[in-house]
């Protein structure tokens, strides 16, 4: 089984990722709406789907990037703080492209069925997101780094029981048989009694 997902594990890994981001927009999608529907205010329900679709694209398109950019600094024992500080870097492009990217799908959205999106206040917006894509960065790396350590495990448990025996057989333990064992509790005593009466070894 692991053999067929790793000769397909891009295709998989693909799936995973789209299937992770579409999941969590619909998600929030419907928490959007309950969140509206409890302080009486007024929305179209296909608005928070609109909202929550464009982030999750953005973010899903960027994930390649991330990728990428963790190849070129990976978080190791002896470089660990140079990546630290190159992806606390890299999070102000990937908010500022998420923001604009999703901003963009929602101006095309609102656009198609004759409405006006307004995203607010950009200083005070961008901080907000930015906010929220700094976590989601973060929980994307720890999820890239948990990934590999399950595979790497998985290969290792293959390998140890697909792997064959070439080391050198065992050798077999010769258990006495009772005629030696009596044999040589017998001599024991006929030594001990020698012991006794005439001191010899």
């Amino acid at each position: 089984m692991l053999d067929r997902y790793l000769r397909h594990r891009r295709i998989w890994e693909i799936a995973l990722w789209t299937t992770w981001y579409l999941l969590d927009a619909a998600g929030n999608s419907v928490v959007v709406l309950m969140d509206f529907e409890r302080r009486d205010l007024s929305v179209d329900w296909w608005e928070p789907v609109v909202w929550e679709y464009s982030s999750a694209l953005m973010l899903l398109a960027l994930v390649p990037a991330q990728l990428a950019f963790d190849h070129r600094f990976p978080f190791r024992a002896a470089t660990w703080r140079r990546a630290v500080a190159a992806h606390l870097i890299a999070t102000i492009p990937y908010s500022l492209i998420h923001v604009f990217g999703m901003v963009g799908l929602r101006h095309l959205a609102y656009g198609a069925v004759a409405s006006r999106y307004e995203f607010g206040y950009w200083p005070k917006e961008l901080l907000y997101e930015y906010l929220k894509d700094v976590r989601t960065y973060a929980y994307t790396v720890t999820v890239i780094y948990l990934y590999r350590l399950l595979l790497l495990r998985l290969r290792g448990e293959a390998r140890l029981l697909t792997a064959p025996d070439t080391g050198p057989p065992a050798e077999a333990i010769e258990r006495p048989s009772r005629a030696d064992a009596g044999a040589g509790s017998g001599t024991d005593k006929r030594r001990s009694s020698c012991r006794h009466t005439c001191g010899c070894p």
